[in-house]
């Protein structure tokens, strides 16, 4: 009689109207998924590191064991080079990408809390974000590519065609995009851009691109980077004006090879070379100033383990 009852509560734990109702509830958890590209290889791993503090009296050594990359084997193989990888709710999106220097046009979505995967129309190569309801990818097999804009509709699971960009001159390869102000920003190899879905621009941004590097992130819609001298800078959208965070010194990472991901409002570093991750929390305090502060700091995965971290991304659910 265990088995059936076993079953039936594994069925529950994972079924959609949980994590709809907890969602509703505000209960979600924050659970930060990382990809490692192994060493020699164009295969993605990829891994949960869940964030906990510790509880009252608890040390901090006596919760390091739960600061650690966990594998998560079900995930399909995807491209390691130009795919966009972009969450809704408890679902991770994943477009296009490269394979052996050729576009793919392919698309699927993965639920996390079931870890079932389901295929997507096809579209063309993409920078994404989602905004009002849709999912915007740019790209396309070519910069001339007459769906260099499409959008994904989320409720209709529909792709559509939204415009042909042909006075933008873009490199086809993009490396990074996300959503700040109602705009999409993008950036190549050579610069940055904010696509605005309302007015169909796109638009260079020289000053987005003063600071912005492949492992920035967007916490509360502002814009979180590091310097060359691995201080925290924020950009806000409205002012137009990047700003140190104060109360941090010497934050562990490195600029060109540090991801960072909106965990629940804080902000979470992941390393590329020591493999440790640090949880930042975020103040905002009188006259806006912005303060950070270090909840934990650790390492993550074995200093043995030789791979490259090519993404890292926040889940709710």
């Amino acid at each position: 009689m265990l088995l059936p009852v076993g079953l039936t509560l594994r069925r529950l734990i994972a079924s959609p109207e949980i994590y709809t109702e907890r969602s509703a509830l505000r209960r979600t958890e924050d659970v930060l998924y990382v990809a490692l590209r192994p060493y020699g290889t164009r295969t993605l791993q990829w891994y949960t590191l869940n964030l906990i503090k510790p509880s009252f009296g608890q040390q901090e050594s006596e919760v390091a064991v739960k600061h650690r990359l966990v594998p998560v084997p079900s995930f399909p193989l995807v491209p390691y080079w130009g795919m966009s990888i972009v969450t809704v709710g408890s679902e991770i999106y994943f477009l296009g990408g490269s394979v052996d220097v050729s576009f793919v046009s392919t698309a699927f979505v993965i639920d996390c809390p079931s870890y079932t995967c389901r295929s997507l129309p096809s579209m063309k190569h993409a920078a994404a974000g989602i905004v009002g309801g849709k999912l915007y990818v740019m790209g396309g097999c070519d910069p001339q590519s007459p769906n260099w804009v499409e959008a994904f509709d989320l409720k209709t699971q529909t792709w559509e065609t939204v415009r042909r960009l042909d006075d933008v001159e873009v490199y086809e390869k993009t490396i990074r995009s996300f959503v700040m102000d109602g705009k999409i920003c993008i950036m190549d190899r050579k610069s940055s851009f904010a696509y605005d879905p309302k007015e169909g621009s796109l638009e260079r941004d020289l000053l987005l691109n003063k600071q912005w590097t492949v492992g920035s992130c967007v916490v509360d819609d502002k814009l979180y980077s590091f310097d060359w001298q691995k201080a925290l800078w924020e950009f806000d959208p409205v002012s137009r004006v990047w700003s140190r965070v104060k109360g941090l010194e010497d934050v562990p990472g490195d600029r060109d090879v540090t991801k960072m991901a909106n965990c629940g409002g804080k902000i979470a570093i992941l390393c590329n070379v020591e493999k440790c991750s640090t949880e930042i929390g975020l103040e905002r305090r009188k006259g806006g100033e912005v303060w950070g502060t270090i909840l934990w700091s650790g390492l993550v995965l074995s200093s043995e383990n030789f791979s490259n971290i090519v993404r890292s991304l926040s889940v709710s659910f």
